[in-house]
């Protein structure tokens, strides 16, 4: 019975386990990055078997279907990498170490 109470509670309220979807905050605010009087840094795409770079056009394309990202032209430009998660999936990690080295500190919170 209590089985029964708790899939009828999980069906009643199942968009708020909503798997389909990333789960990556989307409520962004608009800002700048200050930077020094430096060009933008740029880096070459790490190396990469073809195994991960198959997963990494997946993991992409997913995310431009859910409009998470979206096509750039900046001058900017960052490698992205990917790590294993536990479960054995990927997790793409963009290292902006480079863009970091350049940017004026700001001591005002992030706003919420």
């Amino acid at each position: 019975e209590q089985q029964d109470q708790a899939k009828c509670i999980l069906t009643e309220h199942a968009k708020l386990f909503d798997t389909n979807r990333p789960t990556i905050a989307t409520n962004v605010k608009p800002h700048a990055i200050k930077t020094l009087d430096h060009p933008p840094p740029t880096s070459k795409p790490y190396y990469s078997t073809p195994s991960k770079q198959e997963a990494m056009y997946k993991i992409t394309q997913e995310l431009l279907h859910f409009g998470l990202i979206r096509p750039s032209h900046s001058p900017y430009a960052a490698p992205a990498l990917l790590v294993a998660k536990h479960d054995g999936t990927w997790r793409m990690v963009v290292d902006y170490k480079k863009l970091n080295n350049i940017t004026i500190k700001d001591n005002h919170p992030l706003p919420n």
